[in-house]
């Protein structure tokens, strides 16, 4: 696995950078179909309003620098992750690099109805945002908004980070993975990874309807981060965050600086699309009041016993056992639980 930004890894970065000009050099001969084409902003920052019918939108920031990929991270996929928006933000208040080899574009907070209302969905249709895309543009407000996010701001990027985490209602042990792909593009995306060196990594296929599937579709290398959640922002999080989307903006050769050295991660490739399907493990059997009994970071044994759930009528407890062998990488810290939540991920790790 990389451990640093050897040669090697610019090379091969320099090769899938190469690969997707073509894309960016495509949206700029015909920016007609763009409300913001990238390549046509001067040198410079630059603060961009993308907005849909409907009152749908989002505020991007742009650092537009000389020819060079253009390095596309959001936060705010879910509304109530808040770690980065709160990076990003920071960054478009900070940051004003003397040069840069490319094009840089920030979404601190991308599903605002969501953000705003607090919870993960946006409460004007109650649709997953991480489950819609592409969209389309005239269907429900979450669908236009993947919609306007895909082609006016996604199709225009050569690499994509999206940044997530576990949100208010659970807490993980923190983690960046992607899509598994093409072989080049996957060695571009463990690549991009290996920049966030303080979590470990954790890859599979294609699942539908996520910002990574309509980066897939394009072929645009991609990943995602997840923090630690648990309704706030946990300052080693964003100190981690921080360094990673420093180290990804150098691997990629937009900006200048010594390359770190980076940290070895646990590496975690698998071939089982719902291993990482987070929403589908065990699942509360009952509505009612859960119990934890076991601890993030835990290994456990297949059947052990990982907490229960008491419905509210006094009847018995439903006590929830481990599907399988592996440690506790994620766990429901709200305790009032409907049937069907989730309330345990398990990995083989």
């Amino acid at each position: 696995m990389p451990r640093d930004c050897s040669v090697r890894g610019r090379a091969l970065g320099l090769a899938v950078r190469l690969r997707f000009f073509t894309l960016r050099l495509a949206m700029a001969e015909n920016p007609s179909n763009l409300s913001h084409a990238l390549s046509e902003l001067p040198v410079g920052f630059h603060r961009r309003r993308f907005s849909a019918e409907g009152g749908v939108g989002f505020d991007a920031f742009i650092w537009r620098g000389g020819p060079g990929p253009v390095v596309l991270v959001n936060g705010a996929t879910h509304g109530d992750e808040y770690e980065g928006p709160t990076l990003l933000r920071l960054w478009a208040d900070r940051w004003r690099p003397g040069r840069l080899n490319g094009t840089v574009v920030f979404v601190p907070v991308l599903n605002e109805a969501a953000f705003f209302a607090g919870q993960r969905c946006a409460p004007v249709d109650g649709a997953n945002l991480a489950r819609v895309f592409p969209g389309t543009a005239d269907g429900t407000p979450t669908e236009r908004l993947a919609h306007l996010f895909d082609t006016q701001l996604l199709a225009q990027c050569t690499h994509y980070a999206d940044l997530h985490s576990a949100g208010a209602a659970y807490h993980l042990k923190p983690w960046t993975g992607y899509v598994t792909h093409r072989a080049a593009i996957t060695r571009t995306q463990r690549a991009m990874a290996a920049c966030f060196d303080a979590f470990w990594v954790w890859a599979g296929p294609y699942l539908p309807g996520r910002t990574l599937s309509a980066a897939f579709a394009r072929n645009i290398p991609a990943i995602y981060v997840e923090c630690q959640g648990l309704g706030g922002v946990d300052a080693g999080d964003l100190r981690n965050l921080d360094r990673g989307v420093r180290n990804l903006l150098r691997w990629a050769g937009v900006t200048k600086g010594a390359a770190p050295r980076l940290r070895s991660q646990k590496v975690r490739i698998t071939r089982d699309v719902d291993e990482a399907h987070l929403q589908v493990h065990h699942p509360a059997p009952v509505d009612g009041l859960f119990v934890p009994h076991a601890a993030l970071d835990r290994r456990v044994r297949r059947g052990a016993p990982l907490g229960r759930v008491l419905p509210l009528d006094g009847t018995d407890g439903h006590v929830v056992r481990a599907e399988s062998t592996g440690r506790i990488i994620l766990i429901r810290r709200q305790r009032s639980v409907r049937r069907g939540d989730a309330l345990f991920t398990l990995a083989p790790v």
